[in-house]
């Protein structure tokens, strides 16, 4: 049996710029996946997920449900 693909989006917050952005969850193994999916680089940035921040190496499969808005990113970038 094949594993069903579910595409949800995520809150992307840039220096308080919001965005959504749209993952496919089938092939997240990890929270930290997220951030491959939408290319940022996990040190600049925090994963929450329904607005408590979670370790990158959290495993997906914690998570009973996902829907669109559970996890956030939260990124801050300084201009030099």
């Amino acid at each position: 049996m094949s594993k069903t693909t579910k595409t949800i989006f995520i809150e992307l917050d840039q220096n308080g710029v919001k965005e959504n952005r749209e993952i496919k969850t089938d092939s997240l193994k990890t929270a930290g996946d997220i951030f491959r999916e939408v290319k940022i680089n996990e040190e600049t940035a925090l994963l929450f997920f329904k607005n408590e921040p979670i370790p990158f190496d959290e495993p997906i499969s914690r998570f009973e449900e996902i829907n669109d808005g559970d996890f956030r990113i939260l990124r801050v970038t300084f201009d030099e």
